[in-house]
């Protein structure tokens, strides 16, 4: 077990992939040149996020259409494929995928690429609001093996819910990454921004710690279409207390972890040594897998 130095970004993103990309490098050579293994970038980041969220407008659609690219053969994946094994580092990133079969389907996905190439795909289960007119829904979450150790995706609004953390970490996943756009405040609508920072930031630690497993969080900051993006990307523990974090301010923070040391510390010291995957009783959980 040896330790390993992670990174997340917090990131104003426009929507012009060639402006986000030169970004993108920015911060993988910055990081790379500090010792960085993986570094994480926002959900939508290459090609930027849905400008209205409440009420999809035919600007979004125009665009998110017209910037897809599929995965891993499109230009940005193998650029930044190129770029990863140059620095010896992973990189995740959010972007818009093109189904290969139907050319009007597309996914928001999370592309895992690193020093061999690439890793995986993760298309987004849950949507909210209108991002389903836009996007068809992913079916699974997948666990991807590295050397850095077993990371497993999420995007967004998949935080709400602890099936979707659950079911990575029961598949073996010790990092979980989410991308995100999450809103400090709608601009002209009723959404509570004291409420939305509350969540972000209880996920995000709730996350990590009920599943004894690392959470690093990538985060838009600032306005972009009807949204004021609230940064905090942060990288939280094995035992959900945070070890490095930004505040409402585009940047990059690292931490230097032991992925399997840590987990195994949080699972037999560090919470009275309880093991919440070891103490689960899925007999007595009926009603889970049912519709509701």
């Amino acid at each position: 077990m040896s330790k390993v130095t992670v990174a997340t970004v917090a990131m104003t993103v426009s929507h012009d992939k060639k402006t986000n990309l030169k970004k993108f490098y920015r911060y993988i050579d910055e990081a790379a040149d500090k010792g960085a293994k993986l570094i994480v970038f926002p959900e939508q980041s290459l090609h930027g996020y849905v400008h209205n969220l409440g009420q999809i407008k035919m600007e979004t659609m125009r665009h998110q259409h017209e910037v897809a690219e599929y995965v891993p053969e499109g230009d940005s994946t193998q650029a930044l494929i190129a770029k990863a094994k140059e620095k010896d580092i992973y990189i995740i990133w959010g972007m818009s995928e093109r189904d290969k079969d139907r050319v009007d389907v597309l996914y928001n996905v999370n592309v895992l690429v690193g020093p061999e190439g690439f890793v995986g795909v993760y298309r987004k289960v849950h949507q909210p609001l209108d991002e389903l007119h836009v996007y068809y829904p992913g079916q699974d979450f997948p666990v991807f093996d590295t050397s850095i150790g077993k990371i497993g995706m999420l995007i967004c609004y998949d935080q709400s819910f602890p099936e979707a953390t659950r079911e990575l970490a029961l598949n073996g996943a010790e990092i979980l990454v989410m991308t995100t756009a999450w809103p400090l405040e709608a601009i002209g609508a009723d959404y509570r921004t004291d409420h939305c920072m509350y969540l972000y930031n209880l996920y995000n630690r709730t996350r990590a710690a009920e599943n004894q497993c690392f959470f690093i969080g990538s985060n838009h900051i600032g306005v972009s279409g009807d949204h004021d993006f609230c940064g905090h990307s942060r990288i939280v523990g094995a035992d959900g207390v945070t070890l490095a974090e930004l505040g409402y301010e585009e940047g990059m923070v690292m931490a230097k972890i032991d992925v399997q040391a840590d987990i195994i510390k949080a699972r037999t010291e560090s919470f009275l040594g309880l093991s919440q995957l070891k103490d689960r009783r899925p007999v007595a959980y009926k009603r889970i897998p049912e519709e509701f």
